[in-house]
């Protein structure tokens, strides 16, 4: 039947048929224009989610890395907690002064750990000690102590002419200060 009709009477049927279904659709779906702005919306969201996507992708590959330097920093870490450990581990610092002090031929006499003094990140502990030994003893027991794996150091060094007694010649009585970790307030 549209055969029948000239050219112009086709186009206009067909158009007169679009208009009808836009009319229609705008009757059926009257908010069709929101519709358009929601998906506009929930298209962006879309955008950013597989941005973040990426980024969580790029940061998973460099995890192997990450997990190395976290391993790495911890043992630093550990190993600074052995030159300035969080506490005063006096039990610990007494064996091994004990132990030095054996090893070098000398004879510990007293053993006094004084109160923590504090200081800007640390607490200073000082132990006032005497030996009796022969003075290269002497030498070699501050020689051990500089390399123990805490900081230590030595002053107040006084030494004196001891009794003789299996040839033990002098008599030192020094401060050895070592130092404590206080975690800094923020």
């Amino acid at each position: 039947m549209l055969e029948k009709l000239p050219f112009y009477g086709q186009v206009l049927v067909f158009a007169g048929a679009a208009l009808g279904i836009v009319i229609a659709a705008y009757a059926l779906w009257p908010n069709l224009g929101d519709k358009r702005a929601e998906i506009t919306e929930l298209e962006k969201v879309y955008t950013d989610r597989q941005a973040e996507i990426r980024k969580g992708q790029a940061a998973e590959q460099r995890l192997p890395e990450l997990e190395r330097e976290i391993a790495a920093k911890k043992q630093e870490l550990t190993d600074l907690e052995q030159i300035l450990p969080n506490d005063r581990e006096t039990g610990d610092l007494l064996r091994y002064v004990k132990n030095l002090g054996d090893r070098s031929n000398l004879d510990l006499k007293s053993f006094s750990p004084g109160g923590l003094r504090p200081a800007e990140f640390y607490q200073e502990f000082p132990i006032e000690m005497q030996v009796v030994g022969r003075y290269h003893d002497l030498g070699i027991f501050l020689d051990r102590v500089s390399k123990y794996s805490r900081i230590i150091n030595v002053d107040n060094l006084r030494i004196s002419t001891a009794k003789k007694q299996r040839g033990r010649t002098i008599e030192a009585s020094l401060t050895a200060t070592t130092f404590v970790f206080t975690e800094a307030t923020p």
